[in-house]
């Protein structure tokens, strides 16, 4: 008699829903990198463009000059507002795919403890049997031993 999880394939398909879950929330960490990454660039030339125009204005600056770093400057604020917008809904995402992967590995570790507790139900009903067995045997060498 050999060991069957009646719910084998249940358990297969939560193990493959949470290695699905993990690969797609390692894809969402690895967008959320590079929005990040991208960011961190856009407040860098941000912050040069500023050391530049200081730099400038330490000079004579023309006021056409002035006005092409101030828009400029707009410019690339306004883009880090959208990246910063865009990190902000991706880290949402993440955190969305992060709380369905819980879900799923509790969902997936329920299943294996129904599998170790139908396991050690088995072993048990093994070693009864066993026991029986060797009760069985016993009790005919015992009636052989009598009859002579």
């Amino acid at each position: 008699m050999a060991f069957n999880f009646r719910f084998a394939s249940l358990l297969r398909v939560r193990e493959n829903a949470e290695e699905e879950l993990q690969l797609k929330m390692a894809r969402e960490q690895m967008v959320l990198k590079g929005y990040q990454d991208f960011l961190a660039d856009l407040q860098e030339q941000r912050r040069q463009m500023l050391a530049d125009m200081e730099e400038r204005k330490r000079k004579t600056i023309s006021g056409s000059l002035f006005m092409h770093y101030m828009n400029g400057i707009r410019s690339k604020e306004l883009e880090i507002v959208i990246q910063e917008n865009t990190v902000v809904y991706q880290e949402k995402v993440v955190s969305d795919l992060r709380s369905q992967l819980v879900e799923a590995m509790k969902e997936r570790k329920t299943m294996e403890v129904i599998k170790e507790r139908d396991w050690q139900d088995y072993l048990q009903e093994a070693k009864k049997q066993e026991q029986n067995l060797n009760d069985e045997q016993v009790i005919l060498r015992y009636g052989r031993g009598n009859d002579e």
